[in-house]
């Protein structure tokens, strides 16, 4: 209703020609003020007879631009949609504090447009690990996605969070037809994104004459610069101009040239990529949808779901259901426990069966591979026999070690015949997370050992609920992650001698503050055998002392001798070449290259020598020549062909080689050449296996 003193604006609405209208129909109508402000207000149109909208406004409003469209639309969307409207001129309120403007007439094509602009989408699904356990406590997001040759634009349209099962449920308005030609450009975010660029690039490899400019961060026509000045000049004028500017009919001209010049592609056809495809979004009245997600799992948010356009859903309905799978950044809820005995489950994230001598380990290994990683998913690899070093971390079953308060580790270097505590070095703190629903909030818990006697003990997940909170899951809605949840020691491996080392683990009961009984055994599932396994521990030592001096070590070469590699000479016709020497290169003449690469541990794993030269130009030189150890043995150059030359496992040492190649093989071109001699041991350090070292020299060869 209109205030005194205010100015007042009437719509009359002529809707007669439409017919079988509901008592409960209604159009909004929005007005937007000279200085942005909008007003709206809903009118019924469900009689025989013309309706009115009035609009009131507490100052002269100034140059009005009117539109209708459905009631339940945004204000802005109308206001910049492709629909009915009028512009009311700033002078009609000069004298005037009342105006009625003439009828809009609203027409049956417009009407059954309206219907069809929004619908409301439900979507419900699931955010799961890849094993199907749920991901709680996640944000997750919907987002419309568009797509226009190689750029892509994204639109978020709803957020929710997961439920502890991962599950989730999102409802939101999707209109369409609502937004000119240019909305599209001038409005959305637009990027590059990588993968089209790669499909169109793969698509253009087919046709090597159709050349394409290189693209701009935002959509444009200059990349098809080269193709359009070929064939249409006139469109070709078009290349420099704002896509928002454009006529679209000038861009279904450049589109009909660019398909009658590109190569055909049903798969960027099937894609609906301009040009491929026509590309009409404000027509598009099924929304494609893609999600992404970000989980706090302890240490903040991370990215644990982003789908890109190969993942989008296409037109999906008004309802619709999906099973999302997150990537390994994801923490889930942890496995329920199938049993409450322990067993020590995984190391380095490898199953404790593939360590040779535990449970479950391959039968027939010999009795000098015990406690080495030695097969991989299936059967035994022989190039593997990996030893443990750095941070090793052990993991057990998902039991929840009913009665035990508090545990610890001993451990054994003469196979069992001694057993002592774990030195207090070897047994640092860890974090265990967990999320509290609703919210999620989400909280750590330090695990820090504490001090009885010898050992260094270790509070039990359960002792820790039964003592803490009072809210946990199933009586509350507080969840351990699975990030640490399965982690029952992160062994610090550097605090141990190296070689073999059997582990087993004790429990302890607290009686009162500061009180404990103990050490007792933990019994496996068989409650016969004490909980345990065997690891073979190799930790490196880097430093100057003890080291050749002559190997140079403080550059490219790390002063270590696990591994340890050597240039020692080169030889081109015969003649020995020097770091930074030159000489001439002589027709079928032979290059022998004499090096050192060795390991006392007898851990070496393999070992690359190669000759980089020009630009980004290699040769692999033990693929082009002869290899002779020697000293030490046999003539190999990766642990399973020592193996097949008679090294027994798990001991490969390497020693003194020489390689006789082609010097036209070796050096190509005249040119200067790096010569590069790298090695690795087989050891996993930190779980990742990259012990490594190398040796470098440089020489001219025929230059």
């Amino acid at each position: 209703m209109a205030t005194k003193d205010a100015f007042v604006l009437t719509i009359p609405l002529d809707h007669r020609e439409l017919t079988g209208l509901a008592r409960n129909d209604k159009v909004k109508v929005v007005a937007r003020a000279a200085d942005g402000r909008t007003t709206s207000t809903t009118v019924t149109v469900g009689g025989k007879e013309a309706s009115q909208a009035e609009l009131s406004f507490a100052a002269p409003p100034g140059r009005l631009r009117v539109a209708l469209g459905p009631a339940d639309a945004d204000d802005h969307q109308i206001l910049d949609a492709d629909t009915l409207g009028i512009n009311v001129p700033a002078r009609m309120w000069e004298d005037l504090r009342k105006l009625t403007v003439a009828p809009i007439r609203i027409g049956a094509f417009h009407w059954g447009w309206w219907k069809r602009w929004c619908r409301t989408i439900t979507i419900k699904g699931r955010l799961v690990c890849p094993d199907g356990r749920g991901v709680p406590g996640a944000r997750i997001c919907v987002d419309d996605i568009d797509r226009w040759f190689i750029w892509t634009s994204r639109e978020e349209v709803a957020c929710t969070t997961t439920a502890p099962d991962g599950s989730f449920a999102m409802t939101f308005r999707w209109c369409c037809g609502l937004y000119p030609w240019w909305w599209w450009f001038r409005v959305r975010a637009w990027q590059l994104d990588d993968s089209l660029a790669s499909l169109v690039a793969r698509t253009l490899d087919a046709s090597p004459d159709v050349r394409l400019a290189p693209p701009t961060t935002q959509p444009s026509l200059s990349t098809f610069r080269h193709v359009l000045s070929r064939t249409d000049l006139r469109l070709a004028a078009a290349v420099g101009q704002p896509l928002a500017d454009l006529d679209p009919a000038v861009l279904d001209k450049v589109r009909d040239t660019l398909v009658r010049t590109l190569p055909a592609s049903p798969e960027l056809e099937r894609l609906a990529i301009w040009p491929w495809a026509p590309w009409t979004p404000w027509r598009d009245c099924r929304p494609d949808l893609v999600f992404r997600a970000v989980q706090d799992c302890g240490d903040g948010p991370v990215t644990v779901l982003y789908e890109g356009v190969g993942q989008t859903r296409w037109d999906v309905p008004d309802e619709f259901e999906v099973t999302l799978t997150a990537n390994a950044e994801a923490c889930c809820l942890p496995r329920p426990p199938e049993d409450d005995c322990l067993i020590l489950d995984a190391v380095c994230g490898h199953g404790m069966h593939h360590v040779a001598g535990n449970q479950a380990a391959p039968a027939g290994t010999p009795a000098a591979v015990e406690g080495y990683l030695v097969t991989a998913v299936d059967g035994v690899d022989q190039a593997l026999d990996i030893p443990f070093g750095g941070s090793v971390p052990i993991y057990q079953n998902p039991s929840d070690l009913i009665g035990v308060d508090y545990y610890a580790f001993e451990h054994s270097t003469d196979g069992g015949a001694t057993w002592l505590p774990l030195p207090a070095g070897a047994t640092p703190a860890f974090p265990r997370y967990w999320q509290l629903f609703p919210g999620p909030s989400v909280g750590s818990e330090s695990f820090t050992p504490v001090t009885v006697g010898a050992y260094q003990v270790y509070e039990t997940r359960r002792h820790f609920e039964d003592t803490h909170y009072g809210d946990w899951s199933p009586v509350g809605d507080r969840y351990w992650m699975s990030t640490n949840y399965e982690l029952l020691l992160p062994l610090a491996s550097t605090a141990l001698v190296d070689g073999r080392h059997h582990l087993r683990v004790v429990q302890f009961t607290k009686t009162g503050p500061e009180e404990f009984t103990g050490p007792e055994p933990v019994l496996g599932c068989d409650n016969e055998t004490q909980a345990g396994c065997v690891l073979v521990i190799d930790n490196r030592v880097i430093t100057a002392l003890g080291h050749d001096p002559s190997h140079n070590c403080g550059g490219v070469h790390l002063c270590t001798v696990e591994p340890d590699t050597e240039l020692r000479s080169v030889r081109v016709n015969g003649d020995l070449v020097g770091p930074c020497d030159t000489i001439d290169r002589e027709p079928g003449s032979m290059t022998e290259i004499e090096f050192e690469v060795t390991d006392p541990d007898g851990h070496l794993g393999w070992f690359t020598l190669t000759s980089h030269y020009g630009n980004n130009s290699a040769v692999d030189l033990l693929a082009g020549g002869t290899l002779t150890c020697i000293s030490g043995g046999p003539d190999a150059s990766s642990y399973a062909a020592a193996l097949a030359g008679g090294a027994t496992r798990p001991t490969w040492e390497g020693g003194v080689f020489r390689l006789q190649v082609p010097t036209e093989v070796a050096f190509p071109v005249p040119c200067c050449y790096l010569l590069r001699l790298e090695a690795g041991k087989r050891t996993l350090e930190n779980c990742a296996q990259w012990v490594r070292n190398a040796s470098e020299m440089t020489l001219g060869i025929g230059v």
